[in-house]
């Protein structure tokens, strides 16, 4: 909506230099447009949080039975909320079954007062603590968190987008860039820490980028529009490897005294050659379901290993 109407002033403002006799536009006209710009912006502003304000929770109700709410901070109003699938009815109804029979519920159906409907094919409402629905580029979320207490998302079927314009974004840790909106299909590139990147469009849990002369996907959680986001990122992650580092610096002086101790008649065992100093976890490090081990060795050198 903001952007409909920042497009709709800068319209109106270049009619009205064409339009003009003068070749130039004086302070007071142009004063007079940045504010009604910014009066215009403001109104959207106070629009968007008025509706978000007045969208209610969402109770999801299974028979009837409310089985768990949605906080709803996406502005969205649902009119109704039922567990399952509404596109594939018998696929479902098996479906169901089955999660029953293990103590769970999956799929989650969604229909706005505007009559669309939102399915959330694989979300397990009860595994969900605290969850809330949000809304990102035209898609909705349910952000929540899972039984080990760890932020998690579920996103709704829905097609891939184009954006009007480019967006610039910036990796907030490294990842694959993916051939397609899949976390198992071809990684085609790393994007790195703190790199700057041109996204074009969007898709559930993705972004479409372009790197050089590679096009491909990133999982949203990996981008950010907030350069000084990624740039605290940056410095916090230099920090972990200094830190790293000199670890694994005092570690090789350690065992080299203990080699020379040993050499020396002293009884002392020392670990020979190079040895692994730290191993550093990073779950699910492009949306696919695995991470990768950031592994430091004595001699200071890194490498990674994926789980």
């Amino acid at each position: 909506m903001k952007r409909q109407a920042v497009k709709a002033m800068l319209g109106l403002a270049v009619v009205s230099v064409l339009g003009m006799t003068a070749p130039a536009v004086s302070a007071a006209e142009t004063e007079t447009e940045t504010e009604t710009v910014s009066t215009e912006l403001e109104t959207e502003t106070e629009e968007t949080e008025a509706e978000t304000e007045a969208a209610p929770d969402v109770e999801v109700k299974k028979d009837g039975e409310t089985i768990v709410t949605l906080k709803n901070e996406s502005g969205y109003v649902v009119k109704e909320a039922v567990v399952g699938a509404a596109e594939e009815e018998t696929e479902t109804a098996e479906t169901e079954t089955e999660a029953e029979s293990e103590g769970t519920v999956t799929g989650l159906t969604l229909t706005g007062e505007d009559g669309e409907v939102h399915v959330f094919a694989d979300a397990d409402v009860t595994a969900m603590t605290d969850p809330v629905l949000v809304k990102d580029n035209g898609f909705l979320y349910i952000e929540y968190k899972n039984a080990e207490g760890k932020d998690k998302e579920a996103a709704e079927t829905a097609d891939e987008v184009e954006f009007d314009k480019e967006v610039t974004m910036y990796v907030v840790n490294d990842v694959y860039v993916r051939a397609e909106a899949n976390g198992d299909s071809e990684a085609l590139a790393v994007a790195s820490l703190g790199q700057e990147v041109t996204v074009t469009g969007a898709a559930p849990k993705w972004y479409k980028v372009v790197m050089g002369e590679t096009t491909g996907y990133i999982a949203r959680s990996f981008l950010s529009k907030d350069k000084e986001s990624a740039d605290a990122a940056v410095k916090a992650e230099e920090a972990a490897q200094a830190q790293a580092a000199a670890e694994a610096q005092a570690a090789a002086a350690a065992a080299q005294q203990a080699a020379s101790q040993a050499s020396s008649g002293q009884s002392a065992a020392a670990p020979q050659g190079k040895y692994e100093v730290s191993r550093q976890a990073y779950d699910d490090c492009d949306g696919s379901g695995h991470g990768y081990y950031e592994i430091i060795y004595s001699d200071g050198s890194t490498a990674r290993e994926e789980y």
